[in-house]
Order: structure tokens, then sequence, then C-alpha cells
């Protein structure tokens, strides 16, 4: 096998992390790693070591080969489908079927709906997208989450619905025409 890179392999590991969505301290209990050296990797003040990048192999169903690779290729809706391939991995299936943080589920859910980026949606049509999806969320965190993710997500429109006024939310950076 070709040398390894670790910049490559640790730039991989973190971006397949943002696409699964657990918690940093999750994720380095399953390294077996402390939430400092975890953090001092991310920082690019430590590395991983061989064992580390192994269990982050088995964790993402990767090979090292494609860690090492200057760019990974992440299939759409990863963290579901790493769900499935650990249904019988309790450690890392439980871990993947929490609710994600409402930043993820925007980024890698939301912003692929198709409705949400041709249309837009109200904050009771994302939250019941959400429930599809087995997310349980409050219409009024999503609405909090939705304004402050405004670098994803922007109110392209407004109706009323009920006789009161709803913002409607699409992508940030998708033009809409009314």
């Amino acid at each position: 096998m070709e040398n390894l890179d670790l910049q490559n392999i640790t730039q991989n590991i973190l971006l397949l992390l943002r696409h699964v969505g657990i918690k940093d301290m999750e994720f380095a209990a399953i390294l077996e790693i402390s939430e400092k050296q975890f953090r001092l990797i991310k920082e690019g003040k430590a590395s991983f070591n061989i064992k580390q990048i192994n269990l982050a192999c088995d964790f993402f169903v990767q090979s090292i080969k494609s860690l090492n690779a200057a760019k990974i290729k992440i299939e759409d809706d990863y963290r579901r489908k790493l769900a499935l391939k650990h249904k019988h991995k309790n450690q890392y299936y439980v871990l993947l079927n929490k609710r994600p943080s409402l930043r993820h589920a925007i980024e890698f859910g939301l912003l692929s709906h198709e409705k949400f980026v041709k249309e837009g949606m109200a904050t009771n049509e994302v939250q019941f997208f959400f429930m599809n999806k087995g997310w349980k969320f409050t219409s009024s965190s999503i609405s909090t989450a939705l304004i402050r993710n405004n670098t994803l997500v922007t109110v392209i429109d407004t109706k009323v619905v009920d006789g009161k006024k709803v913002n409607i939310y699409g992508p940030n950076n998708i033009p809409f025409s009314k």
C-alpha cells in the first residue's frame, strides 16, 4: 500500500463525521480516545494513530485506501445508510439512530428535500418532514434553528395559515421566483 497521508485521512474522517452528525465525544469514545485528544486532532496539534484509523474505518465502513485519498466520495443520506449497515452493531446503531442536531437535520436532511428546494416550506411542514425521518423537534426549536442557520436557509416568502402570517423557508443559495 502507498504511504499514509495523515492529513488526508484526518480531513476525510472529520468530513465523514460531519456527514454522520454524531457528537465529538461520542466519536472519541468509538476511537477509544479522550475528548481532549480528539480536540487536539481536530485542531491539527495531534494525529490519529493506526488503531484509531482502523476504528474509524470500521465505523464509517470505509477502507484505509479511501480515507487516504485526496477526496472521499460520500453517499447521499449517509447517516441513514450507515445506520442500516450497522444494524447488528448495537454500539454504532444506537448512535446513528438518535435524533441528530437541528443543524445536521437541516444541512443533511432538509436541504436535500425536493419540496423545500423547489417551493420552500413553512415550519410546520419542516416539522412533519423531520417526524417522518423519526426526528421529533418542537416547532419553536425548528423556527429558531431555521433563523439561526441563515447561511443554509432563508425566508423566501410569507403566507397566511389559519389567520396567521407564517414564514416560508428555502435554501439560502437558490434564487426563487414568486
